[in-house]
């Protein structure tokens, strides 16, 4: 692409209107020029975007980047069988018409940067997780596998793709944390299951940081965006309790988590994976929230 010295790198984003892509649209536009794709929402199974329109629009062969964190919400509904279907459906159908539109067009983008999940490594007491992990055995560790196998299709001399493995991501507007908040404030808030399993979180301020270091450092492969620092749900629950100055000793037993929640328990709030940054702490990168407490503290 054809820049003059002046323009900003022009980086597509899909999901822009998410938790993480407000956040980047915002972060980037300092040494980037960000563009929120727009869905086309006729069939949420089968997403697509304007992308072709938007190279035409904005004059250019090709964006120096994209960002695909669109698809359906992990945490936003019980997993009945319909919506795992659709948690699914629009994020590897979604991936393959973008990564196809892509390879359609005469030049590709430099960078494809591609949301992934630590989902990938299932549930695993006890081991530390690096990228060298092998994968899980559950539904989220086959959505993340196939997930990011369809990102990868568009690897080439030209294009880099790089699989953002997101933790637990921590604001108070959106994710996990936004439906853990009222119980808390109540005063209902307390661990879940045992409080045992390890949580691999990550404040959405770092998330972004990351996204635009890598940017600058593009690395192949999966990247674990985590924080380093992972704690058991048990200290989560009383760090947040803490910052909010409610109690938190309500607990709530792995068979009602169940209940509530469906196959979403045993695969987000009772699994277990002490998930590590490892590519991105030897690359460099430096977390402004290392820890729980100023993680939590960033979120609210």
């Amino acid at each position: 692409m054809t820049m003059s010295k002046q323009a900003k790198p022009i980086i597509f984003i899909t999901g822009a209107s998410g938790l993480l892509g407000s956040q980047l649209m915002s972060d980037l536009s300092a040494d980037y020029q960000p563009v929120a794709l727009q869905r086309n929402k006729s069939d949420p199974h089968h997403p697509t975007w304007n992308y072709q329109s938007t190279l035409v629009q904005l004059g250019i062969k090709s964006p120096h980047a994209v960002i695909h964190l669109a698809g359906a919400g992990i945490a936003d509904q019980r997993w009945t069988d319909d919506y795992k279907q659709l948690i699914r459906d629009s994020r590897i159908h979604g991936t393959d018409w973008l990564v196809k539109t892509m390879q359609s067009q005469p030049q590709q983008p430099e960078h494809f940067l591609c949301a992934s999940a630590i989902g990938f490594y299932g549930h695993r007491p006890d081991e530390d997780l690096t990228e060298d992990s092998a994968a899980g055995e559950n539904f989220v560790a086959d959505l993340s596998v196939q997930w990011e196998a369809a990102a990868q299709k568009i690897t080439s001399p030209q294009t880099r793709v790089t699989n953002l493995r997101f933790g637990l991501m921590l604001d108070k507007s959106g994710g996990a944390l936004k439906n853990m908040l009222l119980p808390f404030k109540l005063g209902l808030g307390g661990r879940i299951g045992s409080g045992e399993q390890v949580y691999s979180w990550v404040s959405l301020a770092d998330v972004s940081q990351a996204i635009m270091f890598l940017l600058e450092q593009p690395m192949d492969g999966p990247v674990n965006i985590t924080a380093p620092n992972p704690v058991s749900n048990q200290v989560f629950t009383k760090t947040l309790a803490k910052q909010l100055n409610r109690p938190a000793f309500i607990p709530m037993p792995a068979a009602l988590a169940r209940l509530v929640f469906k196959d979403l328990a045993d695969e987000l709030l009772l699994a277990d994976a002490k998930v590590k940054p490892q590519r991105l702490q030897q690359a460099g990168f430096k977390f402004q929230n290392p820890i729980i407490d100023q993680g939590i503290e960033a979120a609210l």
